[in-house]
């Protein structure tokens, strides 16, 4: 029996609109499913003996070619791939999907390619086939004709490509959560390659043709190998990545490649490409060695889907720009509050892209359509930089109804906000996330300075960041009635996680003004936050612990999550004693699959109980939120890409699956750092 290790399993991951996973621990139980749950017909055969093999897609749908399954027999995980082992026939069949997404080579993080490896062990010939359906190139799977693609072959160095995609091209065409691209071109690539209709595929896996015409409809990539050991290839080239207020980007790969020389350049370098993985895996090891093996497979699961949760580009300035997808729960495009829980990954391995996630709102927040002082929440939705589209106003009587009639389609494009004049009236102020997304950008901007070492990122931007801090010295300590990160849970007034946000929020400005050479000001900065901490300080002993607001009672309670950054940034607003409290009074609360949000409901957020875990310096306290992670990876009956929302008791999914916010589990590793 093949131990269960995840909800769902990274195949072909590279970033929202190439995401491939397999939703069961057998490979050929099913068909590969999209991040968002749609069908991606995707058959892996072996022949050998005279009879054909399924060990990926849903093999029960090839019995009736009199295809068998292959006798799966193992199953492992790691950083970058996901490995599996078969018996088909007298074949010994190791198969392993790479996605090479290091977040400290751009380079190879952009280049829009993945690979499955394989090693065929046994006696006698053995041909190992590929076939991937015409579904893979568009968003949706439906019978129409007019979702005809068109494709063909090339002759590369050493190997062969197929390739094809729609029949009409429109880039861009479509924004929105749970879906993907209806344009580019996906490209096959192993030693033979071709296009073949249906009649010709059910030929081959009969044991029957071996020449193919495509008579009929376009159908299916189709790889060949007959070498004992090799890949195939999967590419995916989109043409254009995201509108960027009015600028089509590509991706960042294209400066170097195109994707013909990226197939290449993969195909021949696979050795070289795994060798760098393996470096990475090694050292990720290392890190994790005094957090045992649940946390590494915590994180193992997480690397793969919060990198491939973005976009990779260059503005016209030649900045990066790492565009986040709010994969299944809104679909913005760079939002803040989806950033911030992300940033712990990018800020051990590169702060330049945390930048990159930092940078739309930065340029956004300065056009004259948005009129707060406080920081905006996204950009748009993918792949559309359009202006923020969350909190848009409602109503009959607003002037820009029409706007959100549009929205309501989870296939339309967006009006281009960013144009519109100052005075437009587009946002309802009461729906924002002011104080939230105010202190997530200043402590972004100390992140980065404390990683990396460079203040010219945070002086750029001065102006903006003096708007925003003032922001939390006249709002913060006591926020009104709004919404935070969890929005889900609703507006709450007075809210005192949110208050330790924004305290955390001021000092990180004072330490990035004085980094600017401004010590005067940082210390009256420095002075407020230091008495916020202390009124937020005098009530958890008057407590034991702090409760959910300022107004309410002890027997309330919420994970003090953001007092981790306090600590990892060096900021000395909080004792330690303080931090060991609040840890402790959230395992008091601890459940199956870990402690709930807050006192109002049952649920939890798996980012949050690692943040929390990172609260204690006691290892066994610490481990049961890890662990409490690591088992709802293994239990959920859920059989989606990592969620973060989830019951507390049972594992149940409330929402959100495959975001990038999971690359806050490796926040444990940033207290590694000196001034931790």
């Amino acid at each position: 029996m093949v131990e269960r290790l995840l909800p769902a399993y990274p195949l072909f991951v590279k970033d929202p609109n190439f995401s491939l996973w397999s939703q069961g621990e057998l490979l050929n139980e099913s068909h590969v499913k999209s991040w968002w749950g749609e069908e991606k017909k995707i058959f892996g055969v072996v022949r050998t003996e005279g009879r054909t093999y399924c060990f990926l897609g849903d093999g029960a749908e090839l019995s009736g070619c009199g295809v068998e399954k292959a006798v799966q027999t193992a199953l492992s995980v790691t950083a970058f791939s996901t490995d599996y082992e078969f018996e088909a026939g007298k074949v010994r069949l190791k198969i392993r999907f790479v996605s090479p997404l290091p977040p400290d080579d751009p380079e190879l993080l952009s280049l829009p390619v993945c690979y499955m490896e394989y090693e065929m062990e046994g006696d006698g010939q053995a041909q190992l086939a590929l076939f991937v359906n015409r579904g893979i190139a568009y968003n949706k799977m439906p019978d129409q004709s007019g979702h005809c693609v068109r494709g063909g072959t090339v002759n590369l160095k050493g190997f062969q490509c197929a390739f094809f995609g729609l029949r009409r091209q429109l880039p861009l065409s479509n924004n929105g959560d749970a879906m993907g691209a209806d344009w580019g071109y996906f490209y096959l690539s192993g030693e033979r390659a071709c296009i073949l209709d249906e009649a010709e595929l059910t030929a081959w896996l009969a044991g029957g043709c071996t020449d193919f015409a495509c008579v009929g409809e376009e159908r299916y990539l189709g790889s060949w190998n007959s070498a004992r050991k090799g890949a195939v290839l999967l590419g995916y080239d989109d043409l254009v990545s995201v509108d960027y207020f009015g600028t089509f980007l590509k991706g960042y790969y294209l400066e170097n490649h195109t994707i013909i020389e990226a197939l290449e350049t993969v195909y021949h370098n696979r050795g070289v490409i795994n060798e760098q993985l393996a470096v990475f895996e090694r050292g990720l090891r290392e890190r994790c060695r005094e957090y045992g093996e649940e946390y590494l497979s915590v994180l193992f699961a997480s690397l793969r889907q919060s990198v491939g949760a973005h976009k990779l580009v260059k503005n016209r300035r030649g900045e990066l720009l790492f565009l986040s997808k709010e994969c299944c729960s809104n679909g913005c495009i760079a939002t803040v509050d989806v950033s911030y829980p992300s940033a712990p990954l990018f800020l051990l391995y590169n702060p330049e892209l945390v930048k990159g996630m930092m940078r739309p709102i930065l340029e956004f927040a300065k056009m004259p359509v948005w009129p707060f002082d406080f920081a905006p929440h996204d950009v748009g939705t993918y792949p559309a930089c359009c202006g923020q589209v969350y909190g848009l106003k409602t109503g009959e009587g607003s002037r820009f109804r029409c706007l959100l009639k549009q929205q309501e389609g989870t296939e339309e494009t967006h009006f281009p906000l960013y144009l519109l004049p100052e005075g437009s009236d587009v946002y309802d102020e009461k729906r924002q996330m002011p104080v939230e997304e105010c202190a997530n950008m200043l402590i972004l901007f100390l992140a980065c300075y404390r990683f990396d070492g460079d203040i010219g990122f945070f002086s750029k931007e001065a102006a903006l960041a003096g708007n925003w801090v003032e922001f939390l010295v006249k709002y913060g300590l006591k926020p009104a009635n709004q919404l935070c990160t969890d929005d889900f849970a609703g507006h709450l007034k007075n809210n005192l996680n949110l208050a330790i946000k924004a305290t955390v929020g001021i000092a990180a400005y004072a330490e990035l003004i004085r980094g600017a050479g401004d010590g005067r000001t940082a210390d009256e900065y420095r002075r407020i936050a230091v008495e916020y901490a202390g009124e937020i300080t005098a009530l958890g002993e008057k407590y034991g612990r702090l409760p959910l607001t300022w107004d309410s009672d002890e027997t309330t309670f919420s994970l003090k999550y953001n007092l981790a950054f306090d600590r990892i940034l060096g900021l000395g607003l909080f004792s330690q004693a303080f931090r060991e409290r609040e840890a402790d009074s959230c395992l008091a609360k601890m459940e199956r699959f870990g402690v709930p949000l807050d006192s109002r409901a049952g649920y939890t957020k798996s980012d949050w109980l690692i943040w929390t875990a990172s609260l204690t310096e006691n290892a066994e306290k610490r481990m049961r939120l890890v662990r409490a992670v690591a088992d709802f990876l293994r239990e959920s009956s859920d059989r989606v890409p990592f969620a973060d929302w989830y019951e507390s008791t049972n594992g149940e999914m409330k929402g959100f699956r495959a975001r990038s916010v999971q690359g806050g589990c490796f926040i444990l590793l940033l207290c590694c750092f000196p001034q931790c």
